[in-house]
């Protein structure tokens, strides 16, 4: 886990620490499901001790390996992504408008110690495109008979005809076949 030892930073406002980890994960929760990271993720930043709050600024870096769209062939995703968070103390009971918690967008800080795996996370969730794509280019799957079009063209035959104009394309080859 990558933690960050916040205690000599919280009694020092306008102090900062730098720090840097990696981390093994096997893989990462998305809507679409779970995806194997294949990359150890790692983490760079400094926090801040603003007076209120603590920020963290960095980056999160790590391999993905994802299916694509169109074609259904998995590759190899580089994923980078901006981290930017503020943890503050908690509210202690009697204590008002301290303005920590979900409505502000600031996480509870508990104890010395700050947890970076939810953050990074969330970092790489955002930064994941909403369209997975092997190449911007990819022509994708025939929908006749499912080959990656990639890999080079299929023998299917691509017109398309308006059913309404099919009785007059039947009557083009009866007069043909007299002919």
């Amino acid at each position: 886990m990558v933690k960050i030892g916040v205690g000599d930073l919280k009694a020092r406002p306008g102090g900062e620490i730098e720090f840097k980890g990696q981390e093994k994960w096997s893989r990462l929760a998305t809507a679409a499901g779970s995806v194997p990271v294949i990359a150890p993720v790692r983490v760079t930043g400094k926090v801040t001790n603003t007076g209120k709050t603590l920020l963290v600024e960095g980056q999160v870096a790590t391999t993905l390996e994802l299916t694509c769209d169109r074609c259904l062939e998995k590759y190899r995703y580089p994923l980078v992504a901006a981290l930017e968070e503020e943890y503050g103390s908690t509210k202690t009971p009697g204590e008002e408008g301290t303005g920590i918690g979900e409505e502000t967008g600031v996480r509870p800080l508990v104890g010395d110690f700050i947890d970076l795996k939810p953050a990074m996370e969330e970092a790489l969730l955002l930064a994941i495109p909403m369209k997975w794509l092997c190449r911007e280019n990819c022509r994708g799957l025939c929908p006749h008979c499912g080959r990656n079009l990639n890999e080079g063209l299929c023998q299917c035959d691509t017109r398309t005809l308006d059913p309404r104009l099919a009785v007059l394309e039947e009557l083009l080859r009866e007069r043909e076949g007299e002919s």
